[in-house]
């Protein structure tokens, strides 16, 4: 499949990309997040665009092994609730 070239902007920068095209959605909306974020952290008192991109990119991080913790609560919920079923049906199978 050939990428689509594409220009994004973040902290006052364009960044020249190559997206598959069904991507193009998404990269943009997450370097509109950035910049959202950004006037977040500078309205808080971050000054330096640095560390304003450094808290952003620490609150991702984050909320990625947060998302990751709980997918694997949702993963070991599931595979306990196969187990049970599995329990239940296997003996009425088995006869």
């Amino acid at each position: 499949m050939e990428e689509l070239p594409i220009r994004v902007q973040i902290a006052d920068r364009s960044y020249n990309l190559f997206v598959e095209p069904e991507a193009e959605a998404v990269v943009r909306q997450a370097a509109k997040l950035i910049q959202e974020d950004l006037n977040k952290y500078r309205k808080m008192g971050f000054k330096e665009t640095q560390e304003a991109l450094a808290m952003i990119a620490f609150d991702c991080l984050v909320n990625k092994l947060r998302g990751e913790k709980q997918m694997q609560r949702l993963q070991q919920m599931v595979f306990d609730k196969i187990t049970q079923l599995d329990e239940a049906v296997t003996p009425a199978i088995s006869t």
